[in-house]
């Protein structure tokens, strides 16, 4: 089986090291990924150093987001039921947004329009490579 997690192609990187790599998903502003870099489907198939920074990272993202992206909520999931590879949603989310208080993965309830800036990624990018 191809993983298309292992295999990425077209992913705007923002970050990466040697356990995972950090990418934007274009549908919603903000809406972040964080992917392993090896091929392994559990949270707890990681050593306690590589969830600890993990966490870290997840820590770090969440807080980024809600200062510059200013989301109503921030939605984080680690499902990996069609992609049995470790990543990590960290998704931006409004009262009023298409999908609330659905998932981002329901069916849409309304039409919305995002109001982020560009300026406001930028920032966000900004703090996370920091």
């Amino acid at each position: 089986m191809s993983c298309p997690l292992c295999l990425a192609q077209n992913e705007n990187v923002i970050y990466k090291n040697d356990l995972f790599r950090v990418i934007l998903i274009d549908e919603i502003p903000g809406f972040t990924r964080i992917i392993l870099n090896k091929h392994i489907a559990e949270f707890s198939d990681l050593s306690l150093d590589e969830s600890l920074e993990i966490s870290k990272a997840i820590y770090k993202i969440e807080k980024a987001m809600l200062k510059h992206i200013k989301p109503d909520k921030v939605n984080i999931a680690s499902l990996g039921n069609y992609v049995p590879h470790l990543h990590i949603h960290i998704i931006p989310r409004y009262k009023d947004d298409a999908w609330f208080p659905d998932s981002i993965w329901s069916k849409k309830h309304r039409e919305y329009e995002y109001k982020t800036t560009q300026n406001q990624i930028q920032n966000y990018i900004d703090e996370i490579k920091s």
